[in-house]
């Protein structure tokens, strides 16, 4: 039975009118699955196939097909939807059929290896141009560059009879813009695609650069503290001190020496030293937490550097310091040692001269660590006084 012979068969106006619409909505759709959703039924308004399946690929000359989409009953979509075949089977395939212009009319029940098939089960009518149960009509959807894009799969018309010629003429048309909106959906979801990926990579770059500069912070605070107490070391001191000075801020600077520390390494071990530290540095960085940077620079020797402080009000400062150091004893390891420091305070004002930052905080260090040694000097020769006058 062919379908090129005979009369032509006008379309009628309705008929335009429902494609116009159904392609309007084709071209109109988002994305690969609503698009083929649109074409699947587009044909069945503006045909009479009540059943039809696309079968598409997803990428330019993928070697495999898909059936995405299925407009019929659960049965038909129970049986297509979601099934795959290879491009060398469907080729085969759609030669097999008797060409009805560029439509392909299959009468089986003979099938090809690899395609999967539904033959729906409905008592056909008895005239001669009835619609049979093992018919299939096909639209092969091609490339301008002669890809094979996919297949249209129409069955069941409405009425029970092989449609009238001038459906074909709409199938055509149908094919023809489906295979445009296909390949432009394809295109529109490989850019999106892209797009993921270099929001990805972008956020992978983005995820990487900030751990890196998170371990590079981490990095720059380990070397610039003091693993046993926790406190800022010489390096972030110096750092501090050269900030406030270069900001012409007047500071405070005391240096502070613990008193006969190595009584307590050499007679209670180096175990119970290094907790009098730790406990000492805590307890110096919890009442000096209006500090600006509170620093231990080796063995038993502090740094405390306060901003806006002025020689008035240093008194206060080394109150508060030495209170820190000897409020109460230092628990270590089962032992109580009272604890208690020399201090050395200098104090610069804010001013400009031809000396540079670093310089001023090398000469500040000096003269704190200088007067300390004369407090400790000072304060020795009183315990020896003291001493002395026990013995008397």
């Amino acid at each position: 039975m062919s379908q090129g012979a005979g009369a032509e068969v006008p379309i009628p106006l309705s008929a335009l009118a429902a494609v116009q619409q159904a392609l309007r909505t084709v071209h109109t759709a988002a994305g690969l699955q609503a698009t083929l959703q649109a074409i699947a039924d587009g044909v069945t308004t503006s045909t009479p196939y009540q059943e039809i399946a696309v079968t598409v690929a997803k990428e330019p000359n993928a070697a495999e097909l898909h059936t995405i989409t299925v407009v019929g009953t659960p049965e038909a979509q129970a049986a297509l939807l979601n099934t795959t075949c290879q491009r060398a089977a469907l080729e085969e395939h759609l030669a097999g059929g008797e060409q009805w212009g560029s439509l392909r009319l299959r009468r089986g029940p003979d099938t090809t290896e690899g395609i999967t098939t539904y033959w729906p089960e409905f008592e056909p009518l008895d005239v001669p141009d009835a619609w049979l149960p093992d018919y299939e009509l096909n639209a092969p959807l091609y490339a301008p560059d002669g890809e094979l894009v996919g297949m249209l799969s129409m069955d069941q018309p409405r009425g029970g009879r092989i449609p009238a010629p001038w459906v074909n003429e709409i199938l055509e048309v149908f094919a023809e813009q489906a295979v445009i909106a296909i390949l432009n959906a394809r295109r529109h979801e490989q850019a999106l695609r892209a797009m993921e990926t270099l929001e990805r990579e972008k956020a992978e770059l983005h995820a990487a650069f900030t751990e890196q500069c998170a371990r590079e912070t981490h990095l720059r605070s380990e070397t610039r503290r003091d693993p046993l107490t926790g406190l800022a070391n010489r390096v972030m001191l110096e750092e501090r001190l050269a900030e406030l000075l270069a900001a012409q801020t007047p500071v405070a600077v005391v240096f502070c020496d613990l008193d006969h520390f190595k009584q307590v390494n050499d007679t209670h071990g180096h175990a119970v030293g290094d907790e009098v530290l730790r406990v000492t540095g805590h307890r110096l960085a919890r009442s000096l937490a209006d500090a600006a940077c509170v620093a231990r620079i080796g063995g038993d020797e502090f740094v405390v550097v306060a901003a806006d402080v002025q020689e008035p009000a240093a008194s206060k400062l080394l109150q508060r310091i030495g209170e820190a150091f000897s409020a109460e004893p230092v628990e270590a390891l089962g032992l109580r040692l009272r604890v208690t420091s020399s201090l050395g305070l200098v104090c610069e004002a804010a001013h400009e001269g031809p000396v540079s930052p670093a310089r001023r905080v090398e000469e500040l260090l000096d003269r704190a660590d200088r007067e300390m040694y004369a407090h400790k000097r000072s304060r020795a020769g009183v315990d020896h006084l003291l001493t002395l006058a026990d013995r008397a």
